[in-house]
């Protein structure tokens, strides 16, 4: 794929969307993870600890979505050795429903398809296959928690993407104001 001419304002954008995206997936998944630890040591209501879980999940689950629709608006200033990467990250997202359980029950209430709302159970069986059945293990996959993410997680994906636009397009910390 050609890459476009050394668009200032489209590379600016990139790198700022990709930091953003790479942020918020450690924001939802670290709340997650510490607010669980805090539950384990002060124990909170069951439907405390259900609706913060439904809380970092779905703002997981937005910003994944963001992903696809990042790559496919800024797949050409993404730097050739990175392309595989995030390609790769886009089809897990879109194989894991991740966008369809976005539009079916993050962003709506209402399921156009069936005319009415979905029900409980189904909802819960739309996430597991989302998850796998394992909410721990699809947090970890996006975040494993440590400082610097993992090359193998999501936002560690992101975050190599993010820094080879930075370094290719010579852009510093002060394009992400921008």
């Amino acid at each position: 794929m050609p890459r476009p001419p050394n668009n200032v304002r489209l590379t600016r954008e990139a790198f700022r969307l990709a930091s953003d995206l790479m942020m918020d997936l450690v924001a939802g998944t670290q709340t997650f993870y510490l607010l669980s630890q805090r539950f384990d040591a002060l124990p909170a209501p069951e439907v405390v600890r259900t609706s913060v879980t439904r809380l970092c999940l779905f703002h997981t689950i937005i910003t994944l979505s963001k992903w696809t629709e990042f790559y496919d608006r800024y797949k050409a200033i993404i730097p050739e050795d990175m392309r595989d990467t995030a390609k790769t990250l886009r089809k897990e997202i879109h194989d894991r429903g991740i966008v369809e359980f976005r539009n079916k029950v993050v962003g709506h209430l209402w399921d156009e398809d069936q005319r009415r709302a979905l029900t409980n159970a189904e909802i819960e069986d739309r996430l597991n296959e989302l998850t796998r059945g394992d909410i721990p293990a699809f947090l970890k996959w996006v975040h494993d928690g440590k400082q610097a993410p993992s090359a193998e997680t999501a936002a560690g994906m992101i975050e190599q993407v993010r820094d080879r636009i930075r370094e290719d397009y010579g852009l510093s910390d002060d394009d992400l104001q921008h």
